[in-house]
């Protein structure tokens, strides 16, 4: 089928199924095009490396439900949790050489000296793509996708150089210097990392994120967004105005609960990735009039709980009244003065995580609080 939709209806509204990778925005179209759903791409000539902006997949308005079946069997994720035990204590710090990659990288050599941690620093490069245009018999601009590679690809060593230097001068000042490590590979960012990380197994990714200003208001998340999504083990990020003045001033960590069997397994990773750092940890959980009494009595399971396994003198557990779980949260984390929000990203179907955005990507692009996500 031609990337150009059937031109008899044209009369239909056309709708953004989904924004992609290259890749996999090729793969669901040939999945669509098996279904007999008639799809175009958009945005697949990025030339200029704005990789960011992704690839839509677009196709009629009454295609939707069962492209969003189709699209629901490509996405779902057949590879179990990665379980942290028993290896070597490492970090994953993906970087764009960005003021905000700054602030997280000098976040994670603190932490990683702190766990005693190997760190690698993981940059992405864009690898050029030209194809044409839907709905346009002209062709993309010819370029000499040989020569931008070599151009993008020094840039990219030229940024890792910097980086480097700029955390090696950090790291002489450590006792015990940090083992670093430099990875510089060719793809789509959130790809990638994601990738590297399934066999890299760190103990926690950590990133930098821009602030919700400076997103493109018709994309699912930012990259930083689609590695919590897709990653196996937690992810930190670090917000653009986070005011970071070391891991010391750090005392405060919420872990927003809903009582679930994923929470216990979440506190226990969460228990060895800041065991070093002197931090009080609120399980908090925010709670209805409606079901106030039912969240007492489970709070008190969860008290008991930490009781047994934790020493209580580091947690302690909150319940939050509001009637808005997003709201509550960002009040608490408002009046309480915390440095760090922390909670277990529920697995949802497909749909709901496109209507719905989920509280960690609606966090992500409002908090200046950096924000530790778990992955059920």
């Amino acid at each position: 089928m031609s990337d150009i939709l059937n031109f008899t209806a044209m009369d239909e509204k056309i709708i953004t199924l989904v924004v992609l990778s290259f890749e996999k925005a090729h793969i669901l179209k040939s999945l669509l095009e098996a279904e007999d759903i008639e799809c175009f791409l958009e945005n697949t000539n990025l030339i200029q490396g704005a990789v960011s902006t992704g690839v839509k997949v677009k196709l009629f308005e009454s295609s939707l439900e069962k492209a969003m079946q189709v699209l629901e069997g490509m996405m779902q994720d057949e590879l179990d949790v990665v379980e942290i035990d028993n290896i070597p204590p490492r970090i994953l710090l993906p970087v764009d050489f960005s003021e905000y990659s700054k602030k997280a990288a000098e976040f994670a050599l603190d932490w990683a000296n702190e766990l005693n941690a190997e760190l690698t620093v993981f940059h992405t490069y864009f690898n050029p793509i030209v194809s044409t245009m839907p709905f346009s018999d002209t062709f993309a601009y010819e370029v000499n996708t040989e020569e931008m590679v070599m151009e993008l690809e020094e840039k990219a060593r030229e940024g890792m150089e910097w980086m480097k230097a700029f955390l090696n001068l950090k790291n002489e000042k450590f006792d015990k210097p940090v083992s670093l490590k430099m990875e510089l590979v060719k793809g789509i960012a959130e790809d990638e990392i994601i990738k590297y990380s399934r066999a890299y197994r760190p103990l926690v990714i950590i990133m930098g994120t821009r602030g919700a200003d400076r997103k493109a208001a018709d994309l699912i998340g930012s990259v930083t967004a689609e590695v919590m999504e897709g990653a196996k083990v937690p992810v930190l990020a670090i917000p653009e105005n986070f005011s970071y003045t070391g891991l010391g001033m750090l005392k405060n960590i919420l872990y927003a609960t809903d009582f679930q069997e994923a929470d216990f397994r979440s506190l226990e990773k969460l228990e060895k990735l800041i065991r070093p750092l002197d931090m009080m940890v609120t399980c908090g959980h925010v709670s209805s009039k409606e079901h106030s009494k039912w969240d007492e009595v489970r709070m008190a399971g969860l008290k008991e709980h930490i009781k047994s396994n934790y020493n209580e003198e580091n947690v302690k557990c909150d319940l939050i009244e509001h009637e808005d779980l997003f709201v509550g949260i960002e009040g608490y984390v408002n009046n309480n003065k915390v440095d760090v929000l922390s909670f277990t990203r529920r697995k949802r179907n497909l749909i709901n995580r496109i209507i719905n955005p989920n509280l960690a990507k609606k966090m992500l692009f409002h908090s200046t609080t950096p924000l530790l996500v778990f992955n059920d």
